[in-house]
């Protein structure tokens, strides 16, 4: 009886020991993107914010917390499904950040944070978070439109917005599915004033309608 009492209490000790570990598991599952990729978004963002005032020692801060969150993750990165192409793209673009900063050059440190964006966004889609990738595609393709017009490159700038529309494309069946028909049509609104604009190479409606454009996609985020 003591025997079978013991066997009982073992069993019971290993299923609960089985649970946990899944419930662990299923923290760092499908949807669950690492806190060392957002740092590195979120630090980029802030580059981007900052970089125009040229708040130097914020920016410093920030690029700091870029190399030390992405440090944290690269050994993990490949167990996690990165190919090398995707963490080289990473790297580089940091390592372009950091000449950038140590230039005090703020367009290049604007392009060159864009591009950790562009890097980190693809990295995100490993995961498979909630919010769809794409919508984190469109928020660094409409940065690019405007950091291409600022530098009077309309031929990139066009190639940017055709890039937006496509994943605009993509992604807008999920929008309207979460119940985002509203913001799907001022999106596409947008997007046509923003061509029209690049057509009149109109700089300064069409860094406004870029940055309605982001205002926009960040609506688009809520809806998940």
């Amino acid at each position: 009886m003591k025997t079978h009492l013991q066997l009982f209490v073992l069993f019971l000790f290993v299923s609960i020991l089985t649970n946990a570990c899944a419930a662990k598991q299923s923290e760092v599952g499908p949807g669950v993107v690492p806190n060392s990729l957002q740092t590195i978004e979120a630090s980029a963002e802030d580059v981007i914010d900052f970089a125009p005032s040229g708040n130097w020692d914020k920016i410093s801060a920030d690029v700091t917390d870029i190399e030390n969150a992405w440090n944290s993750y690269q050994p993990q990165a490949s167990k996690d499904g990165a190919s090398q192409e995707m963490q080289d793209a990473m790297s580089s673009a940091l390592s372009e950040l950091q000449t950038a900063l140590s230039a005090k050059n703020s367009e290049a440190t604007m392009q060159a944070s864009n591009n950790v964006s562009a890097a980190i966004v693809e990295l995100f889609a490993l995961y498979h978070p909630k919010v769809p990738v794409d919508i984190g595609r469109l928020d660094v393709l409409e940065r690019q439109v405007i950091l291409d017009v600022a530098a009077k490159d309309y031929t990139a700038a066009t190639t940017s917005l055709a890039k937006t529309k496509s994943v605009w494309e993509k992604v807008k069946p999920s929008v309207l599915e979460n119940d985002g028909k509203n913001v799907a049509a001022d999106f596409e609104a947008s997007l046509t004033t923003q061509e029209s604009a690049l057509n009149d190479k109109d700089e300064v409606t069409l860094k406004s309608e870029a940055n309605n454009g982001l205002e926009i996609v960040d609506q688009m985020e809520q809806l998940y």
